[in-house]
């Protein structure tokens, strides 16, 4: 159905797509498929590859999105503190269930029944029958002794592991820096390299954006990327409200955050963290193992379609794909049957009265919500409905309005005006949002032809049809604090 050169014009859904580049998608002429597939963003992942690796990544996407007149989002995703085995000698051990080993802080190399952990301190927060897992979590241990040197685990679920693979310490506290030596040199090349976006990955609390955001400012002090917090920590789910204040956006990570939280409990998790997105009116990334089966298959399995619609009907901004398309034999395919899926959902979103999400616009408002731009939003998405309008135009400098009209989901397409650059990238990952690029200090005329002309030009809209223009006046120096219907 999906067959690389398909005439077949692509699904375009509101629902943003985040295609993480890796070797099977290196070459301009595949990350040019994935664009036409429906890629509105792109993922590096710092965990893998070089610095040469990373700039030729950013370098050929702006190339290939430039050459057909698109603005593309860049997302650079720093590994963090993630915690890790030693080095094993044999390199690969095999663990039988009911087997007895001891865990050691250790670098190794290490013969069995010593297994190195390189965790600093991860002793001291071990408890007897405490779950200890291992690699991609497949293997469990569970702790029988523990003293100051090394702690005597059983093995409940055995399998292969080998060195520096994952080791979790499920609903532990155990605390690693947020940014470690590999994760700074990062940032500096992310920084110079004006990324749009930073994944802060194993978000533990607010403090952790904190001292991101003051490196990326030390960094950039003119224009620093948008801060992404990951959440795959327990520690994070208890602190949202914090890590939602001092984020521009969160990454619902399921591959980490369902070990770190009972796999039975993982769906109502990333819908509660989706909801309290919506309602700060920030981005909402869901990542992992989405169309996983596509690494290898031309077509994913219908769990996997029926969980990429769930997350849409959660109201997720944008949905991230990882293996498949960074190592996947079918990148393309994925993005587009990640797009399909998609655009097939969304109707559902304005099935409720109001002709927004839900119809809740009120149950929605965050603190920071209530003010005058957050009620000029929700009378934008009603006028909208109410006359038909055929797009809700949307001039910003910061992407804050446009974050408050997103965040209802409207039905009528949103279409960005901004006259700087960073922002007009870094609205990629808004739900719904296309953006265009117009000259700064627009009076007001001058935005309603910018309107209609970007109408016309981005949204093939016709003589007659109309759309709500939002708009501050006096326009210098106002926030958003004025609707205008301008008629094509």
């Amino acid at each position: 159905m999906f067959q690389t050169g398909d005439a077949r014009l692509p699904a375009v859904p509101r629902t943003r797509i985040l295609a993480t580049i890796g070797p099977a998608t290196l070459s301009e002429e595949a990350i040019r498929g994935l664009l036409a597939a429906g890629a509105d963003a792109f993922r590096i992942n710092f965990s893998h590859g070089d610095d040469d690796q990373h700039r030729l990544i950013v370098e050929r996407a702006r190339k290939v999105a430039s050459a057909v007149g698109r603005s593309v989002t860049l997302v650079a995703d720093l590994q963090g503190p993630k915690h890790r085995l030693g080095e094993l000698r044999p390199e690969v051990w095999t663990l039988s269930a009911g087997e007895k080993i001891e865990l050691r802080e250790s670098k190794g190399p290490s013969d069995p029944p010593a297994l190195p952990v390189d965790v600093e301190g991860f002793l001291k927060v071990l408890r007897p029958r405490q779950q200890v897992l291992l690699g991609d979590a497949a293997l469990e241990l569970l702790v029988e002794e523990v003293d100051k040197t090394r702690a005597v685990v059983r093995v409940v679920q055995g399998g292969n592991i080998s060195s520096h693979q994952g080791v979790y310490f499920p609903g532990s506290t155990l605390r690693s820096e947020v940014l470690g030596k590999k994760d700074l040199q990062d940032l500096k090349l992310a920084v110079e390299e004006e990324v749009d976006w930073v994944a802060l990955s194993f978000v533990a609390s607010a403090a952790d954006l904190r001292l991101a955001r003051a490196h990326l400012k030390n960094l950039a002090p003119d224009r620093p990327p948008y801060l992404l917090a990951k959440i795959e920590r327990a520690e994070a789910l208890r602190n949202q409200v914090g890590i939602l204040e001092e984020s521009d956006g969160i990454m619902v990570a399921r591959g980490d955050l369902g070990i770190e939280v009972p796999l039975a409990s993982l769906a109502m998790v990333q819908k509660e963290l989706v909801t309290a997105a919506r309602r700060a009116a920030k981005p909402c990334v869901v990542a992992t193992q989405m169309l996983l089966s596509m690494v290898k298959a031309p077509r994913p399995t219908r769990a996997e379609a029926t969980d990429v619609a769930n997350a849409v009907l959660d109201g997720a901004d944008a949905l991230m794909l990882s293996e498949e398309t960074a190592v996947g034999e079918h990148p393309q395919e994925a993005v587009r049957f990640l797009a399909e899926i998609a655009e097939a959902t969304e109707p559902a979103l304005w099935r409720s009265p109001g002709g927004s999400f839900l119809g809740k616009e009120g149950e929605l408002a965050g603190s920071e919500l209530h003010g005058e731009e957050g009620a000029v939003a929700e009378a934008a998405v009603r006028l909208a409905a109410r006359i038909g309008a055929r797009a809700i135009v949307v001039p910003t400098h910061s992407g804050r309005t446009a974050r408050l009209v997103a965040r209802l989901r409207p039905k009528p397409p949103l279409l960005v005006l901004t006259s700087q650059a960073a922002t007009q990238a870094a609205v990629g990952l808004l739900w719904g949002v296309r953006s265009r690029g117009v000259p700064a200090k627009l009076p007001l005329d001058g935005l309603r032809e910018a309107a209609r002309t970007a109408g016309i030009e981005e949204l093939h809209l016709a003589r007659g049809d109309r759309v709500v223009l939002t708009a501050g006046y006096p326009l210098e120096g106002r926030p958003t604090n004025l609707l205008n219907v301008v008629e094509i």
